[in-house]
């Protein structure tokens, strides 16, 4: 196809998986010959809140300090893409081009007031944000005369009966094999035996259901060892993760640390109650790990339960216990779905990826 001038407009820059997935499509976008420019705001979009709600108005202010002392630069990613820091969204500081795309619900509003010079109107559509504004601002831009699309099969089922609207995909998440990769010769069990999780604060990432799957297992098998990395421990899970004991435990890890951390397990839990896709069991597959996740997101789109992983519906810990438990019982078991995962992932290229959006912007174009 041509070569595009095209925006993505991000509510904020910070090391969330969508905008980790932003940059990625970004950059190979940018390879291809495309002109490609991410736009966020200095000061982070109120997300619906009231004035006077103080724990937004904490949490923007802290953004924008952040942002100031930051800088227009991100080092926790080798963008290639051209990144442009503005006052606010308003349409004056918006480049023209051929292509733009709200990556966000509130964006979307933004990005619909926008005259055509901007381009044609998309919307990447990643999660169900109700978790993140009012429900009815959240739905309403569904309804909004943009090229809606979606990372997963879940979503394009939901939007499109729900809100009987039309959508594009899915366009699901990428590995980027360059960071991803088996550093071992072997899918041989550690000793002793490793199961990891990424620990993230939110409940509905499901954590305790992780640690009593954990706990379960572990009165069966002593030996077994917790390796936690994430965000900073929670008050009242760092009490239950001290009454595990020996549990190894890493916050933000670099791109070559997490690589290797992936690498050092056996098995890895993702025990989320919601996900619009969810990129930690992918990570984990394309480094040979065998994984056990609940069926949410985009999960059930790259994992084919009991052959390149195991799946259970969220919210039931004694399902997972099941699954670790049986994989733990059955060392073959084990090694044939990390095998069987890290021979499958492989085509979850971001490439492929690209391949379907420029088809989309064809289409519109």
């Amino acid at each position: 196809m041509r070569n595009l001038k095209i925006t993505f407009v991000l509510p904020m820059i910070d090391m969330a998986g969508g905008v980790r997935s932003t940059f990625e499509l970004a950059n190979r976008l940018q390879e291809r010959g495309h002109n490609v420019s991410i736009v966020y705001p200095l000061i982070s979009l109120r997300n619906g809140a009231e004035w006077y709600d103080l724990r937004s108005l904490t949490v923007r202010v802290f953004r924008t300090m952040r942002n100031i002392i930051r800088g227009n630069r991100v080092d926790w990613f080798d963008l290639k893409a051209n990144l442009i820091r503005v006052p606010t969204l308003a349409e004056k500081y918006i480049p023209k081009g051929d292509i733009i795309i709200a990556t966000w619900w509130a964006n979307a509003y933004d990005v619909n007031k926008y005259e055509n010079d901007k381009g044609k109107k998309f919307y990447f559509i990643r999660h169900y944000e109700i978790w993140g504004g009012p429900e009815d601002l959240v739905d309403g831009t569904y309804k909004l005369p943009l090229h809606k699309i979606v990372t997963s099969n879940w979503l394009k089922e939901l939007i499109e009966k729900k809100f009987n609207v039309a959508v594009f995909g899915p366009v699901s998440n990428g590995i980027n094999f360059n960071l991803f990769y088996r550093e071992l010769n072997t899918f041989d069990c550690h000793k002793p035996r490793r199961i990891g999780m990424v620990y993230r604060r939110e409940t509905w990432k499901g954590m305790k259901d992780g640690f009593q799957t954990f706990m379960k297992a572990k009165q069966k098998y002593k030996d077994v060892q917790l390796v936690l990395f994430g965000q900073r421990l929670k008050y009242g899970d760092a009490k239950i993760i001290k009454r595990i004991g020996n549990v190894e435990f890493y916050g933000s890890l670099s791109k070559d640390k997490l690589r290797k951390a992936y690498n050092s397990l056996d098995i890895f839990m993702f025990p989320s109650h919601i996900e619009g896709f969810g990129n930690p069991p992918m990570e984990a597959m394309a480094c040979g790990t065998a994984c056990i996740s609940t069926n949410v997101g985009g999960i059930p789109d790259y994992i084919i339960d009991g052959k390149t992983g195991l799946l259970c519906a969220p919210n039931l810990p004694d399902k997972l216990s099941d699954h670790l438990l049986y994989l733990l019982q059955n060392e073959e078991k084990r090694k044939e779905i990390a095998r069987a995962g890290y021979e499958h992932i492989q085509q979850f290229a971001w490439d492929r990826s690209v391949d379907l959006l420029e088809d989309i912007f064809n289409k519109v174009l």
